[in-house]
This record gives C-alpha cells, structure tokens and sequence, in this order.
C-alpha cells in the first residue's frame, strides 16, 4: 500500500460516524433499615436492569417517607429517589421507566407493603401489583397495576 493509499485510508476511517456514546445508567439513591436484606436484593435488581444504586443505610425511614409525601398507610419497605421522584418499596422498573419517560406531576410512586413475588422479594406473585401515585397536592391515585 502506497503511502498516499494509506492516507486516503485514515482519512476516510476519521469521517466515518462515530458510534453514538451509552447513556450514562439512571441514578438511584436507596434508603433502607440496616439490617434489610431484601432492599439489597432490590439494589442488585435495579443493578440488572441498568440502574446505577447507592445504598444507604437509615433508621429514618418513616420520616424521608412523610417527607416524600408518602402516607403511612403507601409506605413500601424501603424509599429510592430516582430524578427528583420518590420511588417507595418493591416497585418493578416498568413502573418507574414510565415514570422516568412520561414526567408526571407527582412527588412519588409506591408498592405499599412487601408483596410476596415483588422484585427482591421471595415468593410467588399472588396478584397484581397495584402501584400508587402521590401528586403534588397529596393526592393518591392508582399509578398502573402490573
């Protein structure tokens, strides 16, 4: 090969597209009581589906869920902030990648309580998971069922 060949070569590897670069995966910060060991297990189920999780460890739950503008009676097992929304319990990533996309005006989503089959916990699903909405406003709504 010529060295005007080798060139012309270079050249046009330099013009051609770039790849375009990842996404940079969507951070998670993830409140949970010490000694839980199924909010680590929904840490690592977020990991596996693309999330980047900080897990930080709390005996102040209650009270970052009341802050949230979660009610006692929606309160899930451990709370996340994902983007500037409150993410409580076992919620599964359809749910909040539909958050993430669609944007609403809402402080918060949650799976209240620890359904058996929920992500990062054990069992058999028994039934739809029905994931509620906080508004702004305080207002309380179903979100969607999965």
């Amino acid at each position: 090969m010529t060295s005007l060949s080798r060139r012309a070569t270079l050249l046009a590897a330099l013009c051609l597209p770039l790849p375009a670069l990842a996404e940079a995966p969507t951070q998670v910060t993830l409140h949970k009581s010490p000694q839980c060991g199924c909010c680590e297990d929904y840490a690592a189920y977020l990991r596996r589906n693309g999330f980047a999780v900080d897990v930080r460890p709390t005996h102040d739950l209650a009270t970052m869920s009341r802050e949230a503008g979660v009610p006692e009676e929606l309160d899930g097992c451990h709370i996340a902030v994902v983007e500037g929304y409150a993410v409580g319990g076992h919620v599964p990533v359809e749910a909040i990648r539909r958050l993430l996309a669609e944007r609403p005006p809402l402080r918060a989503i949650t799976l209240p309580g620890m359904p058996l089959g929920s992500p990062g916990m054990g069992g058999r699903k028994q039934e739809p998971f029905t994931i509620r909405a906080v508004a702004k406003d305080g207002s309380i709504s179903v979100y969607m069922a999965i």
